[in-house]
Order: C-alpha cells, then sequence, then structure tokens
C-alpha cells in the first residue's frame, strides 16, 4: 500500500516557474571546432535602470560569472586582462581589437532593469573576430529568482557554443547524515541550495533519477529489509516498490523510464533483475554464483554495465539489455566498481583502486583504455553532469566524506562541508 511517512515537500517554486525568456534575433555559432578548447569572454557592466537595479543586478552577476568560469567550455577573461581594454566608443572595431588582443573571443554585454517584483535583462554576445552579434535575448523572472535568472543565461551561452544544454538548472541529490540518519538532500550543481528530501530517521542509499528528473528511485531501511521506493522530490510522494527476498539495492532507471534495474539477493549470491513500473513484473538478468550489483542502463537502453565478483574480484561488465552477450570490460584493475554512463553512451566512470586508495577512473568503450584521475584521500561514486563535462564523486580528503565536482583535468570543488555527503545523482531538471 502506498505510504507517504515523514517526507520534506521540496521547495521549487522559485527554481523552476519564473524565468521566461522571450526570443530575438539569434545568431548561432560553431565555436567548438579542433583546436578550440575553452572559449574566452570578455563581459562589460551591464546598463542599469530601476530601483535597486544596483544590488539585485550584483546579485546576479556573481552566480552568472561564476558559471561562466566552472566548466571546460567557456572561462571568462581574468579582470586584470579586461583592465587593459581602453573602450573606444567612435571605433567599435578598434575595441574589438583591443579586446582580442588580451585574449577575449566574445563580448558580453546588456542591460539590466528594475520595477518592484520584476526583473528584465537583455543579453547580448558578439563575435569579436567578425563583430557579428552571436547571441541576443532578453529574460524575464522576479527578483527571488536571481539565481535560476543567472543559471538560465548560462545555459543558453553554453548551448550557443556547445549545441548541448548545460548543467547549470540541474540539481545533484545525495545522501547525508548530518541530521544524524542518512536521509536523502538535493543541491543545485555548484552546491547552493541544499534541502533535506526525507526524515525516515532511517538509512537511504544509492538514489538514481528518473529521465525526466520527476522521480528519485532508491534503497530504504524504513521498513527494517532494505526495499527499493519511488519518491517525487516536488511533491513528496514517496511509493514502494515491488521486490524480491533479501537485499534489494542499487536501482537505476532505464532511459526511458518505464523500468528499473537493480540488484538482489538472499542467502549469499546477488544477482541483477529489471522490473517494469507498469505491470509489477520483474524478469532475471542473470544467474551467478557471486556477487552482480551496480546496474546501470546505457544512455540508449542497449546495454547495461555492472559490477560482478564472478571473476574473484569486482570487476565491470557489459551485456545486453535482456541479459544476454555479457562480457568483461576491466582488466587493468584490481577492483573496479559503481560504474556510471556519461551521456555520449562511450564512456564509463567508475571507481578503481591506485595503491590501496580509491580513485575515479573512465573507461573508454572505443578504445579499451582507461584514465585514472588522480586526486588526495579516497574517490569513489563518480557520476557525469548532463552535459558530460563534468564529474561530481565522493571524496574523504578533508577528513569526512563530501561531494565534488571535477573536469577533465581534476580541478576539483567541495560542493558540501556539514556531516558525511556521498553517492551524488545528476539530473539535468527538475519537472
Amino acid at each position: 500500500m502506498t505510504q507517504k511517512p515523514a517526507v520534506i515537500v521540496l521547495a521549487l517554486a522559485l527554481g523552476t516557474l519564473p524565468v521566461i525568456a522571450l526570443a530575438q534575433e539569434e545568431v548561432y555559432l560553431q565555436v567548438t571546432r579542433a583546436g578550440v578548447s575553452q572559449v574566452v569572454i570578455a563581459a562589460t557592466p551591464f546598463a542599469l535602470s530601476g530601483d535597486g537595479a544596483g544590488e539585485a543586478y550584483a546579485s546576479f552577476w556573481q552566480t552568472l560569472a561564476k558559471d561562466l568560469s566552472s566548466t571546460p567550455v567557456m572561462t571568462l577573461l581574468p579582470e586584470e586582462r579586461a583592465a587593459l581594454v581602453e573602450v573606444d566608443p567612435a571605433r567599435p572595431e578598434v575595441t574589438r581589437q583591443r579586446w582580442r588582443s588580451v585574449g577575449a573571443q566574445f563580448l558580453l554585454s546588456g542591460s539590466f532593469a528594475t520595477s518592484g517584483s520584476q526583473v528584465a535583462c537583455d543579453v547580448r554576445l558578439t563575435d569579436l573576430a567578425s563583430g557579428e552579434v552571436a547571441f541576443s535575448r532578453r529574460f524575464a523572472a522576479t527578483r527571488k529568482a536571481l539565481p535560476t535568472l543567472a543559471h538560465t543565461v548560462a545555459n543558453e551561452l553554453f548551448h550557443l557554443f556547445t549545441g548541448k544544454s548545460g548543467p547549470f538548472l540541474s540539481r545533484i541529490a545525495f545522501v547525508s547524515d548530518r541530521t544524524g540518519a542518512k536521509e536523502l538532500w538535493i543541491m543545485r550543481w555548484d552546491g547552493s541550495e541544499q534541502e533535506q528530501l526525507t526524515q525516515h530517521r532511517s538509512i537511504a542509499s544509492a538514489p538514481a533519477w528518473s529521465p525526466d528528473g520527476q522521480w528519485l528511485v532508491f534503497t530504504s531501511f524504513l521498513r527494517g529489509q532494505p526495499q527499493l521506493f519511488l519518491l517525487r522530490p516536488t511533491e513528496g510522494y514517496l511509493k514502494p516498490l515491488p521486490g524480491l527476498p533479501g537485499v534489494n539495492s542499487s536501482p537505476n532507471f532505464s532511459p526511458d523510464g518505464s523500468k528499473v534495474v537493480f540488484a538482489a539477493g538472499d542467502g549469499g549470491f546477488t544477482n541483477l533483475y529489471v522490473l517494469d513500473l507498469a505491470s509489477g513484473e520483474t524478469v532475471r538478468l542473470t544467474t551467478t554464483r557471486a556477487i552482480d550489483t551496480q546496474p546501470a542502463f546505457s544512455p540508449n537502453g542497449r546495454q547495461i554495465v555492472f559490477t560482478s565478483t564472478r571473476a574473484g574480484s569486482p570487476q565491470l561488465y557489459l551485456m545486453d539489455a535482456e541479459g544476454t552477450n555479457v562480457r568483461r570490460l576491466t582488466f587493468e584493475d584490481s577492483f573496479a566498481d559503481e560504474p556510471s554512463w556519461a551521456p555520449d553512451g562511450v564512456r564509463i566512470a567508475y571507481t578503481t583502486k591506485v595503491d590501496n586508495r580509491f580513485q575515479i577512473a573512465v573507461f573508454d568503450l572505443r578504445t579499451g583504455q582507461r584514465t585514472v584521475i588522480p586526486g588526495p584521500g579516497n574517490n569513489e561514486s563518480p557520476c557525469f553532469s548532463p552535459d558530460g563535462t563534468l564529474l561530481a564523486f565522493t571524496s574523504d580528503r578533508s577528513g569526512r566524506k563530501q561531494i565534488y565536482i571535477t573536469d577533465a583535468q581534476g580541478h576539483a570543488q567541495p560542493l558540501t562541508r556539514d556531516g558525511n555527503n556521498l553517492q551524488p545523482a545528476w539530473v539535468g531538471e527538475i519537472r
């Protein structure tokens, strides 16, 4: 029977609806050609109007500037270089050349107006090589939604450069014990607006998002035996899923959201199963006298990667979604666990061991090569951002387990600090 015990409803009213983009003339440029690793954007202060516009703009710009400098795709021109440019309004082509001489490729400008509780923001991006307008759009929002407004602008610019949606409106679900029990929490991609989702005073683990961002599936000891649950974060609606005897764990959605693949075991061995959410029917995928766990559907839904001890130590295996054509992926590692697909369906991040410490590695299915992303302490539980340019993971480098994000070069920044925080799960947007 469906129950709704002690769940905190997530307050998203300020994060989903209030930002409206009003389309104007747009020019899309292809700038991600070979040799361009990061787009450098210069910025001039926006023209301000309205009561309190200065304070509101400062808040907006602080968030936008952080976004624009947080991915491998784009970055802001350093202030010390920008200070070298003398703007000549009468000779815009000369000014563009001056910006280019200090390393800028695009110029961001605009206007920012306030009227009561409302904000209107015009954003323009100019190609400094040609002088053409690469992007021009007007955005409207409430003052309370300034962070969402900034994240939306950053997403639009990211999309301009890559053709993909950026990570700036994305959310990360995770497990935290900061209240004394392992509960589910959620935060923005940059660690802001951390909110508690459950108050079960039990043990929650392994959250995973549905593709549409409406549901979380996770394992909980709420009723004693580890069981799978569905949670709708925007409403606090909790629903138990049909389970099997023993421990039910490591759930993950199929790309179309119709199925959940999970591990279940009773008596020492664990195998993989897939649950049809509409019918409640469960189909067994593996039959081994070992531990098969941590299954994850590929982005196209045709394959499932998982961890198995069938060869002795935990290693990564790949099989067709029906449970056939099983083959081993990892051979260099003494330990391989917690696989997570990149959105491109080519890369798999996972946890390995190097010098007796957990580290993050990325396996390339095209080449069969694995790349370790080294870091201090133990680093585990990786997951890709929805655009595939960043990784979130758990690390104990500060003493306690905290969640960090890192780019492909291994540059990391912490997102959490209170209590122990682990098992991040990343989704594009919550609906």
